[in-house]
């Protein structure tokens, strides 16, 4: 469970280093994390996941913390 900044950081951290092995990571992305937009930032993994059962963040616990730290704001 997240509860800090520095854990939501780090978490965040972990899901933009996952999204660039898998080539996903895009420019809005690093945008949004440098500026501290943490929420807008994980939103671009998220639309790219959510539908998809299949995808590999559906399964990474970084994004799956994410999901659970942001479920007010995202659903």
């Amino acid at each position: 469970m997240i509860r800090t900044d520095n854990e939501l950081i780090a978490e965040l951290e972990a899901v933009m280093q996952r999204l660039r092995e898998l080539e996903l990571l895009t420019s809005n992305m690093e945008r949004f994390f440098e500026v501290g937009e943490w929420l807008m930032c994980f939103e671009g993994a998220w639309m790219l996941a959510r539908d998809d059962p299949d995808h590999p963040l559906q399964s990474d616990k970084s994004y799956l913390a994410l999901v659970a730290y942001f479920a007010g704001e995202i659903a």
